[in-house]
């Protein structure tokens, strides 16, 4: 039996089908059956809590969701988190890419420093920040108080505005470093002789930076533009550790769980779902495009 396996599987077509087929079985299993029927459900009046209520509704559910005022406001309230956490996600990044790609010493030290915040767990992260952030006894008001810049300990997530900026900002500290990372290896394919042959034209630092720097870091900044929009804009797990369910921060993907495994309405949970995938899938394709021209240049 062992040898009729091994010379079936000695003919490299079986082996690839081998391989395939568990994989493709996996992924019907774990990603495409749970897609499918959160599809179905999506045209559902559908409450876990009532299961002798389901019934077909068929567009009610995304109906519902689009006059939801609590979802429209998430979206706004994302859109905000998105194009802030964007912008300086990729700014910093740059600048970050910029600096640790010059010559000084400890250089791999602190590229190695820079990498960390990418590295702890979002969960982890949330609640790192969480303790920082506290009015009773977090460090940021106890640095603050030493400094002499607050008289008495401040509550910095009660403050809708605050809360949400602060949210921003500790996506930015986690995520920059993947950005970075992605500059980084772009610059470092520069080849050195294309700076000295500017410098020997008369090229002073700005005009490499803007001739030569900038215009070779484009295309991995659109990918870049994009994967930090598609990342901000799911963000649950920072958030979530951060304020739970705190009205200031929720966004589409914290309401969506809510209303799906909180209130049990998985009907109007999958519409939602999808409506953000339709918005994912598009950012997505966007994406693949720009790889693939990345890849033909």
């Amino acid at each position: 039996m062992k040898g009729k396996l091994r010379n079936w599987l000695d003919d490299q077509q079986h082996l690839a089908w081998a391989i395939i087929v568990p994989a493709i079985a996996l992924l019907m299993v774990f990603a495409y059956f749970p897609a499918i029927q959160s599809f179905r459900f999506s045209f559902l009046s559908y409450n876990i809590k009532r299961p002798g209520r389901i019934r077909f509704n068929g567009l009610a559910n995304y109906l519902d969701v689009l006059r939801d005022p609590v979802f429209l406001s998430a979206v706004l309230r994302v859109a905000y988190f998105m194009i802030l956490a964007t912008s300086f996600s990729v700014l910093i990044s740059l600048v970050t890419a910029l600096v640790l790609n010059e010559r000084f010493r400890l250089r791999a030290v602190v590229r190695t420093i820079v990498i960390i915040p990418w590295a702890i767990p979002p969960v982890v992260n949330g609640h790192l920040w969480k303790w920082i952030f506290n009015g009773d006894y977090g460090a940021l008001n106890g640095l603050l108080y030493q400094l002499g810049l607050i008289k008495d300990y401040q509550f910095w997530l009660n403050d809708p505005f605050v809360a949400l900026n602060l949210a921003t900002f500790i996506f930015v500290w986690r995520f920059s470093p993947f950005v970075t990372v992605l500059f980084l290896g772009v610059l470092q394919s520069v080849p050195d002789e294309l700076y000295e042959a500017a410098k020997v034209d008369g090229a002073n630092p700005l005009g490499r930076l803007l001739y030569i720097t900038i215009p070779s870091l484009q295309r991995v900044g659109a990918i870049a533009v994009i994967l930090t929009m598609i990342r901000s804009f799911t963000v649950f797990d920072d958030i979530y550790a951060l304020t739970g369910f705190d009205e200031a921060t929720k966004t589409p993907m914290i309401y969506n769980y809510q209303v799906t495994f909180e209130m049990g309405r998985f009907g109007k949970g999958s519409a939602m779902a999808y409506m953000v995938g339709i918005f994912l899938f598009i950012l997505t394709m966007f994406y693949i495009r720009l790889s693939l021209r990345e890849e033909r240049a």
